[in-house]
């Protein structure tokens, strides 16, 4: 599929995020005193982590998204769906694009529940303990010194060193298929797309009497339709839906009534586009 122009915007609003949340990241992902990273930010010794500040507003953020959007965040605003997006625009296999594949994945998704469930138990195991939540602090002046990230690796620490996997994993996953770990492994994805039944706003069809043309899912980057709790309502749907029938519109009102007149200037629309 073409590139549309929703999706244009959204690359530049992503861009805008990961330049605030980058650092943010990689600190967390890498080197993060906590046994799970991006939670106890509030009480971290890491000084130079602009988590400190920036937790807060990402979780006000999060939640007010959910509640318009559903998981709009994670299509918009979150830097790791960034990364994945970038790394799925290089070829996939042919398998993992494939109709067939739609069994597979739908087996896969529910993968992210447990990932939810392990990533709550680890929180209290290993942030939340009376004891030292933490062997060790790596601290420097620069939120990402390549050498306190190679240090905080060195001194040993298991948890530092599955994290690391993790990254590695996911970001390999990323390049065999499109934004695997939000779609199988992100703890934050499942919790956000309970949302996604429930916000202010969705991606409707016009046309309910009209069969569905299976375009989506197989050309969306989570590989489901709107409306779905793994839509990340990136909009390309809206533009890229070959009948001109899905609108981002106020979940609760009235259904649209559409004859037969409507079609002409829809043809017309996607001609133009």
């Amino acid at each position: 599929m073409t590139t549309q122009r929703i999706t244009i915007y959204r690359r530049l609003t992503q861009a805008a995020f990961f330049g605030v949340t980058g650092a943010w990241l990689t600190i967390g992902s890498l080197r993060c005193p906590f046994g799970v990273p991006f939670v106890s930010c509030q009480s971290c010794p890491s000084t130079d982590c602009p988590g400190r500040y920036l937790q807060l507003p990402f979780i006000g953020l999060a939640a007010l998204s959910g509640l318009l959007f559903g998981r709009a965040f994670c299509g918009w605003a979150c830097s790791v769906g960034f990364i994945m997006d970038v790394a799925g625009k290089l070829p996939k296999l042919r398998a993992t694009v494939s109709a067939r594949f739609t069994a597979i994945d739908r087996w896969l998704k529910p993968l992210k529940w447990l990932a939810l469930a392990a990533a709550v138990y680890l929180v209290f195991a290993l942030n939340f303990t009376e004891a030292r939540a933490f062997p060790y602090v790596v601290r420097t002046s620069s939120a990402l010194n390549v050498e306190a990230l190679r240090l905080a690796q060195a001194l040993g620490d298991p948890v530092q060193a599955l994290r690391l996997w993790v990254v590695v994993g996911a970001l390999v996953a990323g390049l065999i298929l499109s934004r695997a770990w939000c779609r199988y492994l992100c703890p934050l994805g499942a919790v956000l797309g309970l949302f996604s039944k429930c916000s202010l706003f969705a991606i409707r069809r016009d046309r309910e009497d009209l069969p569905r043309c299976d375009v989506f899912p197989r050309d969306c980057i989570m590989h489901t339709r709107p409306g779905t709790t793994d839509c990340v309502m990136c909009g390309e749907c809206i533009e890229g839906c070959p009948r001109g029938i899905l609108r981002l519109r106020a979940r609760y009102a009235a259904d649209r009534p559409t004859d037969a007149a409507d079609e002409a200037p829809r043809a017309a629309r996607r001609d133009a586009s």
